[in-house]
């Protein structure tokens, strides 16, 4: 009988722990949508004020389009392949496998904090 009694505690340890984990991934997807949204509203503002600057006035959506347009455009003649592979390759000698594990950590941490914050809101 204390076998069976064991595998059931067992069993919603297990389950506690599922449930707990759950919620964890759940504020991380909250707190990214957050995190995008926030982010999504930065460039656009940053797109529109460049097509402002450009073109001057218009409708909102069309200056933020142009904006867009006309900021890649820019950044694109600056790129250099070469350049970007050098870069690439320096970043790679920077980041060590665990660096990048506690990198990673740390984002899902802060993903599930801002995720709190969103719900409680």
């Amino acid at each position: 009988m204390g076998e069976l009694k064991n595998l059931s505690v067992e069993e919603s340890t297990l389950v506690a722990r599922a449930r707990s984990l759950a919620q964890q991934v759940y504020l991380a997807h909250v707190g990214l949508l957050a995190r995008v949204e926030e982010e999504s509203r930065k460039q656009y503002d940053k797109a529109l004020a460049a097509g402002k600057e450009a073109h001057g006035e218009g409708p909102e959506l069309v200056l933020a389009v142009r904006g867009l347009v006309d900021t890649l455009v820019n950044e694109a003649t600056q790129l250099k392949l070469d350049d970007v592979r050098a870069q690439v390759q320096q970043l790679r000698d920077k980041i060590s496998a665990e660096e990048l594990r506690q990198q990673a950590q740390k984002l899902f941490t802060d993903l599930v904090q801002a995720g709190e914050k969103r719900k409680a809101a």
